[in-house]
C-alpha cells in the first residue's frame, strides 16, 4: 500500500510522519492578462529562487545573494516570494508565488503580497501593462531532511509525501524511484 497524504498531515499518515515535524506552507498566485501579442519566450525565474530552492540555496554562493536581496527586496524574502512567470497557450501569465508557513494556514490571500509579486513581475519582464484576471492561494507540506520523504514503515507500506512545493515537476519520476525500489 502506498499512503499519499497530500496536505493531511494530521491523518492516517500522522505517526508516521510526526518525527519529521512537518507543517503546511501556504501560497499565492495570480494569472494575468498581457496586452495582445506579448508573448513570452521562456519561463522566468527570478533570482529570489535562488535563495528559496535547496538545490541553489544550500550553495555557498547563495549567501552573498542571500545577504543583499536582504537589502533589496526584504519585504518579497519576508513574504517568501521568488518570481515565477509562465505563459499559458490562451496567452496570459502565471505568475507567482509567496510562502508562509503555519499549522493551518488562513484561506484569505493578502493584497500586499500580490503587489509585491507584481512589482517583481514588472521589474523583471519587459510589460507594458497587464491585468489580474484570477487569484488563488495553495498550500502544501513542507519540512523534513530532503525535498520529499519516502517512510518505509514495514515491507507492504509506504509513505511518500512531497515537501518542497516541487510535486508537479517531480511527482512521477518520485513514484518511479519508489515503486522500482519497492516492487
Amino acid at each position: 500500500m502506498v499512503v499519499c497524504p497530500g496536505t493531511v498531515l494530521t491523518g492516517v499518515a500522522r505517526t508516521w510522519l510526526a518525527p519529521f515535524d512537518l507543517r503546511l506552507t501556504q501560497l499565492q498566485m495570480l494569472r494575468v492578462r498581457p496586452p495582445v501579442g506579448f508573448h513570452l519566450t521562456a519561463p522566468v525565474m527570478g533570482d529570489l529562487s535562488l535563495v528559496r530552492y535547496r538545490g541553489y540555496a544550500d550553495l555557498p554562493e547563495s549567501v552573498a545573494l542571500r545577504t543583499r536581496l536582504e537589502t533589496e527586496a526584504g519585504d518579497a524574502l519576508a513574504n517568501g516570494i521568488h518570481l515565477i512567470v509562465v505563459q499559458s497557450s490562451d496567452g496570459t501569465l502565471v505568475v507567482g508565488d509567496s510562502h508562509h508557513d503555519a499549522v493551518s494556514p488562513l484561506p484569505f490571500a493578502s493584497e500586499e503580497v500580490d503587489r509585491i509579486i507584481l512589482r517583481h513581475l514588472h521589474e523583471t519582464v519587459d510589460l507594458a501593462s497587464c491585468e489580474v484576471v484570477e487569484r488563488w492561494t495553495g498550500v502544501y507540506p513542507v519540512g523534513g531532511p530532503s525535498d520529499a520523504l519516502v517512510v518505509a514503515p514495514d515491507d507492504r507500506v509506504r509513505v511518500v509525501v512531497v515537501t518542497s512545493g516541487t510535486g508537479a515537476s517531480t511527482a512521477f519520476g518520485l513514484a518511479e524511484d519508489v515503486l522500482g525500489g519497492w516492487l
